[in-house]
């Protein structure tokens, strides 16, 4: 399969609209308020009602406004949802939704008694794997396989902005100043922990996407322990280094440096336009552009109505590649109303340090003592040498985060690839987002997902 770049003319086309987008990200700052017991939630666009138990466990949100809540879809769909809380060894408060069965409380599935952990990837959420249809969406999928599906919040995203003693309604705040790197040291663990404890299990099978591959890999140079009760990891887009990507946003950074930004240049003043720490969240203005889609396109005659459509389409495919067969044009509104769902800037400044680098790497704060208080040492190199834990890994050929170099990097790199594991989707313009919503995704990736986890539990991979 060929492995193709967009013509400049797309790629300057992409980066503008990229950069309005960001712009209307960046417009509405949310408020905050304090609940009991020093933790903190951000408003946003939501109404929220919270209560803190003794345990930390905290109740799900009341939402007036907004998208819908990940558990409220998984019960519109006719599932059953349940929602748990792990606090991490620094103090993140993140949010897991959990598909504890079937509609049909099948007991006879293929994977019955497996326990299976999906991880999102960057400023997403665990809206990702629920917003198809239950035909369609991987969590509902392995569900009705037998699977109890549970489904992980980064730190600082729209259902994991809360923490023990930070603030994160300040934007500018401590809570902010996390990278992948702690996600990976520590939100990882804490959920897998958090799963075994309440499941009883002492293994679980991991899937991530995207960023929820690259802090999956770099998990293994700080929780070896925890590494060791995952008996499969599966890797859907996986993102190790991103130095061959075509991803325009990326080149577009990097060509002004802007990962290591300099005052008085131009790279330093985009940094400095990402905001103070919390970058991207889901706010008002999200919600009308999601809204509007609905609204306007859909009263449009003919033609016009599919090119306004269009118009959206382009704008979620600037995350990673165009593909409009694989497109689902009904999921518009329902993806811009959870995506973007929040993190740190800093998270996307790692990325750009590593695009510039060629390297898979820690944070570099720019400053000794920040790096010294974040690593506790050298800015790590992570090894992929370390990942010991058995993987799966499916890619695609018009994804523009996985270039085929860095896929190389990862099949020569990885030890412990399983035989007949290694999975090139057979769809020549698969791209980065239909992992979670392309028509096919059931046939073209998650079958072989399932395939690969029920191998691993008849035979203990």
């Amino acid at each position: 399969m060929a492995w193709d770049c967009r013509p400049a003319a797309l790629t300057a086309v992409c980066v503008s609209l990229a950069c309005l987008a960001l712009l209307l990200c960046l417009l509405d700052s949310p408020g905050e308020y304090s609940i009991t017991q020093q933790v903190f939630v951000s408003k946003r666009s939501y109404s929220y009602s919270y209560q803190l138990s003794t345990d930390q466990d905290i109740k799900s949100p009341k939402i007036k406004s907004g998208p819908v809540p990940t558990p409220d879809l998984v019960r519109a769909a006719g599932y059953p949802a349940e929602t748990y809380h792990a606090t991490t060894a620094d103090g993140y408060i993140l949010a897991l939704h959990r598909i504890p069965q079937g509609k049909d409380g099948n007991e006879t599935g293929k994977l019955t008694g497996a326990v299976c952990y999906l991880q999102h990837g960057l400023m997403c959420s665990s809206a990702d794997w629920v917003i198809p249809t239950p035909e369609k969406g991987l969590g509902f999928i392995l569900a009705d396989a037998g699977c109890d599906v549970w489904m992980g919040n980064f730190r600082g995203n729209t259902y994991s902005s809360n923490h023990t003693t930070l603030d994160p309604g300040d934007s500018g705040g401590e809570f902010w100043q996390f990278s992948w790197d702690e996600m990976a040291q520590y939100d990882i663990p804490a959920q897998i922990e958090k799963i075994l404890e309440v499941t009883g299990r002492e293994k679980l099978f991991y899937i991530g996407h995207s960023m929820g591959t690259t802090t999956f890999l770099a998990m293994h140079h700080y929780r070896q322990d925890v590494a060791k009760k995952i008996q499969l990891g599966n890797l859907l887009a996986p993102v190790a280094t991103v130095g061959h990507s075509y991803y325009p946003v990326l080149e577009f950074l990097n060509f002004y440096d802007v990962g290591y930004p300099q005052n008085h240049t131009i790279g330093g003043t985009i940094w400095k336009l990402l905001g103070h720490g919390e970058f991207a969240p889901h706010n008002w203005i999200l919600d009308l552009i999601a809204k509007s889609e609905e609204y306007i396109c859909e009263d449009l005659p003919g033609k016009l109505s599919v090119y306004c459509k269009a118009i959206y389409e382009t704008a979620i495919f600037l995350d990673g590649g165009f593909d409009y067969d694989e497109f689902n044009t009904s999921l518009i509104e329902p993806i811009l109303s959870h995506s973007p769902a929040g993190t740190s800037k800093f998270v996307v400044g790692q990325y750009l340090q590593e695009f510039k680098k060629k390297k898979f790497q820690g944070y570099d704060w720019l400053d000794k003592e920040k790096n010294a208080a974040h690593h506790e040492g050298p800015i790590p190199e992570y090894n992929l040498s370390s990942v010991t834990t058995p993987v799966a890994m499916y890619w695609g050929d018009n994804d523009w985060y996985t270039a085929r170099q860095d896929i190389d990097f990862l099949l020569q790199g990885l030890p412990n690839i399983l035989p007949g594991m290694k999975h090139e989707v057979e769809f020549e313009n698969w791209s980065h987002l239909d992992f979670l919503w392309g028509i096919d995704a059931d046939k073209l990736v998650y079958r072989f997902v399932m395939d690969n986890i029920e191998k691993c539990l008849k035979n203990n991979c």
